[in-house]
């Protein structure tokens, strides 16, 4: 009978509004978060660091340059490897090159890094600053998003200077 009886019509007027001030303030926050490259549309990283002393087992493999390090950028057909190296970029683009003619031509050792991925999606290697890409996509547009998604999981296995996973 004598209880507290807070304002409702206040609060419940005020609600929407704060909820579209926030709204509003996340998607400016996350326009303005950052230049992203030109090419992509997001980019996961995953940094792989090169121990000093890897070998060079598998001929298709850029994370064994030593210092090399790995990130996935979606691209409009698909999504890229990128491969930057402190250590040999003109070894790091060779490996890139041997990793999209083998996985095109699906000729290789079955471990090897460019018979890792299906035979249907179509690689294509691009040298740029420090490193190289790998931009991949599949034979039908709509199985991009799969592709995206296959990519970033294989990313977080490329571990420790390998390409064994």
């Amino acid at each position: 009978m004598g209880g507290f009886q807070p304002a409702r019509g206040r609060l419940t007027a005020l609600y929407p509004r704060m909820m579209k001030r926030f709204c509003l303030a996340l998607v400016l926050a996350a326009a303005c978060g950052g230049k992203a490259p030109a090419t992509s549309q997001t980019s996961s990283a995953m940094p792989t660091a090169t121990p000093a002393n890897a070998t060079a087992g598998d001929p298709s493999c850029p994370l064994e340059v030593p210092g090399t390090s790995l990130t996935v950028e979606d691209t409009a057909g698909g999504a890229a490897l990128v491969f930057v190296t402190t250590g040999d970029a003109a070894e790091l683009s060779k490996r890139a090159n041997a990793f999209a003619e083998m996985h095109n031509k699906h000729d290789g050792p079955a471990d090897a890094m460019g018979m890792m991925f299906p035979q249907t999606w179509k690689a294509k290697a691009v040298d740029i600053e420090g490193g190289a890409r790998v931009e991949l996509e599949p034979a039908k547009p709509e199985d991009a998003g799969a592709l995206q998604s296959e990519l970033r999981m294989h990313a977080h296995h490329l571990t420790g200077g390998s390409c064994k996973m």
